[in-house]
């Protein structure tokens, strides 16, 4: 392990977590995702450099828009958190050019966990990154293991769709939405053979959610847990946890 380059990753990781996060949930209001001055969400004042610093510019400010005082979105702390946590374990656990790629793939779920917390949609092109990314680390591991992956991915959507066609027929709510499904499908392609786990430790976090969360149309968000169980069993398998028994 590389001490400094672990150390360097947190910062960077909290800053490119800010951007994630901040894209998903300006995906989720219909703006321009990707480009754009730093704003605030409430009243839309340009936000400085002073102003955005990743956690320490939210705990000095109080949670708070020092212009209008409304809040600041959690989504955005949030990102700047997992940002620092992917990258420091991207790089602690992997070799340099396989910790870049788990990186970006986490950030991109970073983005894809904000857009459907906020709005209970997850965006089509999330998921094609996810998709490419994941396939990408899947070769690195061998032809094997991608075509395991192409496998999974086919296998997950097929028994997902399945699943969905069942509920909407019995209670006219297929309750798993089609941007799940598609995520579902993404992240098996890296996760191969151990897809199941990736539902293993996504299914009891969705079913905490129902518990938690009372939204008006029932709903929850089950993108933020597909993508914790995707990104955790696709980097275990990437660092070789799973030993041989999964390519």
């Amino acid at each position: 392990m590389n001490l400094p380059v672990v150390i360097a990753a947190l910062p960077v990781g909290a800053v490119v977590g800010s951007f994630a996060a901040t894209a998903g949930l300006r995906w989720a209001r219909g703006e321009q995702a990707l480009t754009g001055r730093s704003h605030c969400d409430a009243c839309n004042a340009p936000l400085g450099l002073g102003r955005t610093v990743p956690i320490l510019s939210y705990a000095l400010q109080g949670g708070s828009c020092l212009d209008c005082r409304a809040p600041i979105h959690p989504g955005h702390l949030f990102g700047e958190v997992l940002g620092a946590t992917v990258a420091m374990i991207s790089v602690m656990a992997l070799p340099i050019g396989q910790a870049l790629l788990a990186m970006g793939l986490g950030l991109v779920l970073i983005a894809a966990g904000a857009a459907d917390a906020a709005s209970r949609r997850l965006p089509d092109m999330t998921s094609l990154a996810v998709a490419i990314l994941g396939g990408v680390l899947a070769l690195q591991r061998g032809p094997v293991a991608l075509l395991a992956g192409l496998a999974a991915a086919a296998i997950t959507g097929a028994l997902l769709l399945a699943i969905r066609w069942v509920f909407a027929a019995r209670t006219g709510d297929p309750k798993l939405g089609q941007g799940d499904v598609k995520l579902a499908m993404a992240l098996a392609l890296w996760a191969g053979a151990a897809t199941p786990w990736v539902f293993v430790i996504a299914g009891p976090l969705g079913l905490v959610q129902t518990r938690l969360v009372k939204s008006a149309d029932r709903s929850i968000a089950f993108g933020p847990a597909l993508a914790l169980g995707g990104w955790a069993v696709g980097l275990a398998l990437q660092a070789g946890l799973f030993g041989d028994l999964i390519p």
